[in-house]
């Protein structure tokens, strides 16, 4: 597999994004979530979660990849940042496993991740067995962790079988049974379907799990699940996303990874941009809280609280860049602490499932961000009005100095005075 292209951007995200969770304060309504695994893809759920104001990320990278860090520094960030015991564990609502290499997590660790998901804690863990590679998939498999989410991992590394490269689909799930989490996005203008499938893993489900979605190609088996598409068949149609109840939790397999560049591309925004919205109806169907009915709502609305916050760090960084040269921002400040506190409430709104009010206040916001920039543009040109005005006087002050003492000296000779003639004495 080639070398990802944003794998520096990536780690540096998922280390400021180790940073900061710790210390982030989550407001009483936000979903506390915990991704721990490979950096690149933790990289990517963390961007998506952090932008949403429904959820409060914890970052632990829980995998050794070359470029980012070592066995013993990640075994470091498991020790510092994993809650601390079992009570703590317990304040997080959902857990995102992603490739990860179950060895870095202690026999402790894993059965407190465990009894979460009995108690409630709900769970989602990609790449069907996390790896394809038997040294990463088969401690999965053995792990008591996997026991907890519902493909049969045991039974995956245990059946022979290969990646190939031709075409697969994603078929959505319509039987009546299975709830309406991805459904309302099979036939939303820009989901790609069809894919190369040489990035596949194979996922069985185990008795009581539900397929949500199914990975359709030439493959030697089919699973169809508690609740079989009407189309199924087999074989050829395995579980590309499926869940199921444990205990108290309810939990998630997929079959493929967090996408970058080419390299899964059903979870990747650049063929699927309503990957991000995908995951968090998982998330939101897992805890509880109900699924949103207009799913393209929902999105343009991530996608303003996506463009405020661009908006507003341009803002501030023109800010302080014009606050060097002396020019009173303090107005331009007070102007965008309101639209804050506008979007502040939008934020609350949206968390409580009110999207059309949360909808009305973002677009008054973003409208207000537009002026506001207009005016920080304009502080911007007058401040660099004087500069270039300062420079130009001194360029050519300096200048007409030069030229009067050239003048002086070299034309005019005021200050010439020719030397007498000596002669020598005899």
């Amino acid at each position: 597999m080639s070398a990802e292209p944003i794998t520096i951007r990536t780690c540096l995200i998922v280390l400021v994004g180790v940073l900061i969770s710790t210390v982030s304060g989550a407001e009483e309504d936000t979903l506390k979530v915990m991704i721990a695994g490979n950096p690149t893809r933790i990289g990517i759920a963390s961007m998506w979660l952090r932008v949403d104001p429904l959820t409060d990320p914890l970052v632990i990278p829980a995998r050794v990849r070359e470029g980012y860090w070592t066995q013993s520094e990640i075994q470091r960030f498991v020790r510092l940042y994993f809650p601390r015991n079992y009570e703590i564990l317990l304040t997080y609502d959902f857990m995102i496993l992603a490739s990860i290499e179950i060895w870095m997590l202690s026999d402790r660790q894993q059965k407190m991740l465990h009894d979460g998901v009995l108690e409630g804690i709900g769970g989602m863990q990609t790449r069907s067995v996390m790896s394809g590679h038997g040294y990463i998939s088969i401690p999965w498999a053995e792990s008591m962790l996997s026991d907890a989410f519902p493909n049969d991992a045991d039974a995956v590394v245990s059946t022979d079988y290969v990646f190939h490269g031709l075409p697969m689909r994603v078929v959505f799930n319509r039987h009546p049974g299975v709830p309406p989490v991805l459904i309302p996005y099979a036939d939303l203008s820009g989901i790609t379907t069809s894919f190369p499938g040489y990035t596949t893993s194979l996922a069985i489900p185990k008795i009581g799990a539900v397929v949500v979605s199914y990975s359709v190609g030439p493959y030697l088996y089919g699973y169809p699940g508690a609740y079989s598409d009407p189309e199924f068949r087999n074989p050829g149609w395995i579980p590309h996303s499926m869940f199921w109840k444990y205990g108290k939790g309810v939990t998630w397999t997929l079959q493929d990874n967090f996408g970058v560049g080419d390299v899964f591309p059903f979870w990747n925004t650049n063929y699927n941009p309503y990957a991000p919205d995908m995951v968090l109806a998982m998330l939101i169907y897992s805890t509880g809280r109900t699924l949103p009915a207009d799913v393209g709502q929902v999105h343009m609305l991530r996608s303003q609280f996506i463009e405020y916050d661009t908006i507003r760090g341009l803002a501030y960084s023109l800010i302080e860049f014009v606050d060097q040269f002396g020019a009173s921002t303090d107005k331009i400040v007070e102007k965008l602490d309101s639209i804050g506190e506008t979007v502040s409430e939008g934020k609350r709104l949206y968390r409580q499932n009110l999207y059309e009010e949360a909808s009305e206040l973002m677009d008054e916001a973003l409208s207000e961000m537009d002026a506001v920039g207009r005016e920080a543009m304009k502080l911007k040109d007058e401040a660099m009005m004087w500069v270039y005005l300062i420079q130009w006087l001194s360029v050519t002050g300096v200048s007409l100095i030069a030229g009067l003492v050239l003048w002086t000296l070299m034309v005019k000779r005021r200050l010439y005075r020719e030397v007498a003639a000596t002669r020598m004495r005899a």
